[in-house]
Parts: structure tokens; C-alpha cells; sequence
């Protein structure tokens, strides 16, 4: 069938299509017919409806199913004709063809995703962390795997503290007034814990039950909530109980709790080393990776990104983190909180998957197996069973695909760093550790 391509602003292209009357007449003839031997409409056997009766009830409905079945194949056929594969459902806009004897008349409007040309790989500069396990490291490990073990017991009589746990009323003010989220009654809350913000841990301390106090909390520029974001708020809390928490015994059962059989405090720092040396790679890792895209996007911020396929990378982050439509049922503000939220990092994702899929098709990398199978050794080795998880990897396509991604990425990566220039700054393991924990996607 005859089609016109249009190219519109941006990504957007428009297909414009005419299918003659006798096409669509035809089709919906023919569907009467089939229709016919099995209809069933009052004062007639099956089978024996007249023609035109059977048009009657169902003629406009078979025409429509008829109008339907050809958008979608000329459609499909327009765009293999003009070469474009679109990242999105069409936008359909149906002009004529619903009435016998009219030719179909429609348009189809679409995105594709850009054509990308890296720039800038010969000038990327990134500096990376470089850290090793100190004694003191997994001395510290140890003490918070001794209070990951241990018992919280109430204490009304002493000061607030860090590793307390507190049950505390409060309430928030933005220049005297409460704003949404700012208030809580008997929430539980860990001092220093990670939980609340670092000037409402400190407000706590000290505080002992019964007693009421403001402090100020300053809120981060890119704070979740862009109307508290690097504004600083009045909160006015009240301690409630407060458990402090009481540590078990250093010893062969302590020990024992994490499968290490023997007791001794030389495998258990063995143990506790090598794998805070695995937690360690992994961040250096991820934060290569961060750090390679933030200088590629640096140098390829203008790549456009369509509008259909950021809202519905928008859409699944905001599922996949916080499940937002079921928290939020209002559109309106579903899709503010989304935009609010997701726009930046989706976009950040698309732009990345357009210029690392045209560095893909242009350095020509193959998979190597190997490097992918010693990743699955050393995620094994982490179990108490580790052949039952290498056997799992082979059985498990799906599995083993997402491995493979991860290596095939790894190896797009280690060939850009080839031609960086890079430094290193000496971090210590829980700097390194707080470099990974601040990137978001």
C-alpha cells in the first residue's frame, strides 16, 4: 500500500497510509461469511441467515475488526519499506475507512532511537580509589557483626547515644509550618544507624525520655524531595524509650554462628577479610564502571532521547523502587513524583544504552567464556555449597545471561579505560565503601 514518511521534531517520524475501499470491503465481506454458519439471531436457524440480515447485527463490527487487522499490517509493512524500527507503540489516527465503499485512511507516529556517534574517547580523565583491608577494617567488622548479634535492652534512665535505638514522637517545620512527611509517632529509630539524617541523629543524642527539643536538620541539595532540598527545617522530638544495645561474648560460639567450624579467632579473621576483600572488588568495580559513564556522558550530554521511551524507563524505575503507583493514585501527582524522581537517571540509562550499544556494533568484542565462568567460581564460592550454585548457573539460561551481560559489559569497559587517562587516589576500605553506596543507577 501506498505510504509517506514524514520526519517530524526530534525523533519523530509520521507515517501516512491509504488502503483502498475494495480491500477493506472485501476483508469484511469475507469475515461475514465465516461468520455466517455459526451467527445465531432470533427467527433463524444457524446457518441460514439471510445476507443482509447478518450485516445488519454484525457488519460494523466486522468492518472494524477488518479497518483494525490492516492498520497493523500496512503499519508493519511501512516500516520495513522505510527502514525504521520504533521504540514505541504508534500513535494511530484514523481518518476514514469505517464506512463500506471508503478507502482506510490513517497515520502512524512514532519515535526511533538517535544514531550515536561516541565523541570524546581519546580525552577521558578519570581518577579511581585505590584501598586495602586493614587490621582496624576487620576489626571494625567485627564489632558490628557483634552488634548485628546483639540484644536490645531498655534503659529509660540514661542519655541518648549512638547505637541506641529510640522510640521518639516528632514533627517537622519549614519556616513554622509542618510540611507532608515531617511527622512521626513512635517511630524506632537506630542512632547513626543510617536511617535519619545525619543533624536528626545528632539532635537525638543526649536527650533522655520525656524531655522535648528542637534542633535544626539541613536537608542535601538533591534531596529525594525537591521542596526540603538544601533547606534547613525545625524539628521538634520527644524520646520516648530508649534501648541500648548489649553486645554477646567474643568467642568459639560467637564464632560458630557463621559456619566456621573450628572457632578460632585466626579463621574468623580469615574469613572476615577475605570477604570484605570481595565487597571491596565489587565496589571498585561498580565504581569504575560509574565513573567511565559519567566522563562518556560529559562528552555526549547532547544525545537526544525520545519522549515515549523515557517515560516508560521513568515508569519502571519508579515500579521497581518504590512501587510508586500503588502509593500514589492521583495521575497527576504520579507523574510529577516521577519526573521528579526518575527523569534525570532514565535519562542518564537511555543516553548510556544508545552510546554503549553503538560502541558494542563498533569494537566487534566476543564474549569471553572464560572470564564469565571464573565470575560464577567466585559468586559460588560465597555459598555453603558451591557446586549446587555453579550447577544452578548451567541449568539456568537466564541465569547465566545476565553473567554474561555483566562480562560483556566489563570488556566494553576495560577497552575505553584502554585509551584514558587515569589516576589514583588512596581511599581507606570504608571511604570506598561510601563512594559506592551514593550511586543511585
Amino acid at each position: 500500500m501506498p505510504s509517506n514518511l514524514e520526519q517530524l521534531e526530534g525523533l519523530a517520524y509520521k507515517i501516512s497510509i491509504e488502503v483502498p475501499a475494495e480491500i477493506i470491503d472485501a476483508n469484511t465481506v469475507e469475515r461475514l461469511k465465516q461468520l455466517r454458519s455459526v451467527a445465531k439471531i432470533d427467527g433463524f436457524r444457524r446457518g441460514k441467515i439471510p445476507p443482509n440480515i447478518l450485516k445488519q447485527h454484525y457488519g460494523q463490527a466486522l468492518r472494524e475488526e477488518a479497518v483494525r487487522e490492516e492498520i497493523d499490517r500496512s503499519y508493519r509493512h511501512a516500516l520495513q519499506e522505510h527502514d525504521k524500527i520504533p521504540v514505541s507503540y504508534p500513535n494511530i489516527e484514523l481518518q476514514s475507512g469505517l464506512k463500506e465503499g471508503e478507502a482506510l485512511k490513517f497515520t502512524a507516529t512514532f519515535e526511533v532511537a538517535p544514531k550515536v556517534e561516541a565523541k570524546g574517547l581519546d580525552a577521558l580523565e578519570i581518577t579511581l580509589p585505590e584501598a586495602k583491608i586493614e587490621d582496624s577494617d576487620v576489626a571494625s567488622m567485627r564489632d558490628i557483626l557483634l552488634r548485628q548479634q546483639g540484644k536490645y535492652v531498655v534503659n529509660n534512665d540514661k542519655e541518648v547515644a549512638d547505637t541506641d535505638r529510640v522510640k521518639v514522637d516528632y514533627v517537622g517545620r519549614l519556616d513554622g509550618v509542618e510540611f507532608d512527611g515531617g511527622k512521626g509517632e513512635d517511630v524506632s529509630i537506630v542512632v547513626a544507624g543510617g536511617q535519619m539524617l545525619e543533624d536528626f541523629d545528632n539532635g537525638l543524642k543526649g536527650m533522655k525520655v520525656g524531655v522535648e527539643k528542637t534542633f535544626d536538620v539541613h536537608f542535601p541539595e538533591g534531596y529525594a524531595n525537591s521542596e526540603l532540598a538544601g533547606k534547613t527545617a525545625q524539628f521538634t522530638a520527644t524520646v520516648k524509650q530508649i534501648e541500648f544495645i548489649e553486645l554477646p561474648e567474643f568467642n568459639a560460639d560467637f564464632i560458630k554462628i557463621f559456619g566456621i567450624e573450628s572457632g578460632a579467632e585466626e579463621d574468623f579473621n580469615k574469613a572476615v577479610r577475605d570477604n570484605m576483600q570481595r565487597e571491596l572488588d565489587n565496589a571498585i568495580r561498580r565504581i569504575r564502571r560509574s565513573r567511565l559513564f559519567d566522563e562518556l556522558l560529559k562528552h555526549n550530554a547532547d544525545i537526544p532521547v525520545p519522549h515515549a521511551a523515557l517515560d516508560e524507563q521513568m515508569r519502571q524505575m519508579g515500579e521497581e523502587q518504590l512501587q510508586l503507583s500503588k502509593q500514589i493514585t492521583d495521575k497527576e501527582k504520579y507523574h510529577q513524583f516521577l519526573h521528579q524522581l526518575y527523569e534525570e537517571p532514565a535519562k542518564r540509562h537511555l543516553q548510556l544504552t544508545y552510546l554503549l550499544g553503538g560502541l558494542f556494533s563498533e569494537r566487534k568484542i566476543e564474549l569471553d567464556q572464560e572470564r564469565v565462568n571464573q565470575r560464577i567460581e567466585t559468586i559460588a564460592s560465597t555459598y555453603e555449597d558451591p557446586n549446587e550454585v555453579k550447577e544452578f548457573y548451567q541449568k539456568d539460561r537466564r541465569a547465566r545471561q545476565n553473567v554474561e551481560s555483566e562480562i560483556f559489559e566489563e570488556q566494553l569497559i576495560d577497552n575505553l579505560y584502554q585509551s584514558a587517562k587515569v589516576s589514583v587516589e588512596q581511599k581507606t576500605f570504608q571511604e570506598v565503601m561510601t563512594i559506592n553506596s551514593q550511586i543511585r543507577f
